[in-house]
């Protein structure tokens, strides 16, 4: 029987663009055994990368060697990825003239950039919705324009967030959204104008949709996903295939240690390094991670990188590598009361499902929150170090 750690290898195997002939291998030498494929598919669903299990599984031509119960499943979602994203690319072309004529600079983050540049297949990886980072100044202009466009606000707690038919628009200010937790300046650097000044346009129209210079994506992209404490494969397959497109080579991996020097992310982009490197055998020179600051990395840094790599699943796991890139106890303090007690409406979004009547009351909620995540995350390190209570 397949236990989950294969279920997991396989589908991190089949997660890229181009397999290798040892992947080539181990797909058929999978297929061959007892598979659990309803979870499988499940477990890519959640991880964003059933397109991948679909198109390899297509192109090796091995489709007719899924269940009957499970084939159409992954049929639909590749179609439903597809159409979705294709409706995302035509609604951003259309925004990127509106933008034009506006003269409201807006950058496209994370997926949709991505999308257009480096997979090409609009099945292939899942586009939940479109990332847009507009200057603080022109939010409310670019707000404007949206509902113009037809988009809706429909969520009092979430007003940056707009609707219209299947697309979704979140809007941002910052790469680390420091409109919701002030403290990240300490992380990433409050001033964006040396990235708007190398933005490149995403479509013909020079001054529409924008997308970030690819050593600024590149860093952006491994913020992203350590914010989101790596929670999904499919933010670790973004940074594999961008880097093997464009930063696998001595004159890109040059610029990109500058780069992330300059935003001061060498922590950041190294943590990204290592897991890529380790999730999908890539080679990373040693002397860009020396440079990036391998060596002075403490071992309570390390085991957190070890534990992720073993599958820990914890969403607090950003906070506790941030504050290795925090310098100063009294920001560091800050940082993490920031963090369990953020601003009013980030509380309201909290607890959205079950409000609170007074401040005394969200409190003590929080504090018990906070109690309970990270008795948690601290079972499940244990496990993950030594093995205690593991599964049956």
């Amino acid at each position: 029987m397949v236990a989950w750690q294969d279920l997991i290898k396989f589908i991190q195997s089949v997660s890229r663009k181009q397999l290798s002939r040892a992947d080539v291998d181990h797909v058929f030498r999978f297929v061959k055994k007892e598979v659990p494929w309803d979870h499988l598919v499940v477990l890519a669903g959640i991880e964003g990368v059933d397109g991948f299990v679909y198109y390899h599984m297509n192109r090796l031509g091995l489709l007719n060697s899924l269940p009957k119960s499970v084939l159409p499943k992954l049929e639909e979602s590749y179609a439903r990825t597809r159409k979705r994203t294709l409706a995302i690319l035509k609604e951003a072309e259309v925004l990127s003239t509106r933008l034009e004529k506006a003269r409201i600079p807006v950058i496209a983050l994370q997926g949709l950039p991505l999308i257009k540049t480096l997979y090409q297949d609009p099945g292939l990886r899942q586009l939940g919705d479109m990332d847009l980072m507009v200057k603080p100044g022109d939010k409310d202009r670019l707000k404007e324009l949206l509902c113009q466009a037809g988009f809706l606000s429909p969520y009092p707690n979430y007003p940056d967030l707009l609707f219209k038919s299947d697309v979704l628009i979140d809007i941002h200010t910052h790469v680390l959204n420091l409109d919701r937790i002030k403290s990240r300046r300490y992380l990433f650097p409050e001033n964006l104008v040396p990235m708007w000044e190398k933005a490149i346009p995403l479509f013909d129209q020079a001054d529409g949709l924008l997308i970030l210079d690819p050593c600024d994506n590149f860093i952006a992209l491994a913020a992203h996903a350590l914010k989101h404490s790596y929670s999904r494969l499919i933010w670790l397959v973004d940074l594999h295939e961008f880097f093997i497109k464009w930063a696998n080579n001595a004159i890109g991996l040059d610029e990109l240690i500058g780069r992330a020097r300059f935003w001061h992310q060498e922590r950041v982009v190294l943590y990204a390094l290592i897991l890529v490197e380790r999730i999908f055998d890539l080679k990373i020179p040693f002397w860009v991670k020396r440079e990036l600051g391998i060596l002075e990395l403490g071992m309570l840094e390390k085991h957190l990188i070890r534990l992720k790599l073993r599958g820990l699943s914890s969403n607090e796991l950003c906070i506790a590598l941030w504050l290795f890139n925090i310098k100063g106890i009294g920001k560091k303090l800050k940082f993490m009361k920031e963090n369990l007690f953020p601003k009013h409406e980030i509380m309201a979004q909290i607890f959205e499902k079950s409000p609170l009547a007074s401040n005394a009351s969200v409190y003590a909620k929080r504090i018990g929150q906070g109690i309970i995540l990270v008795s948690e995350d601290i079972r499940r390190a244990l496990v993950l170090s030594f093995g205690l209570g593991g599964r049956k």
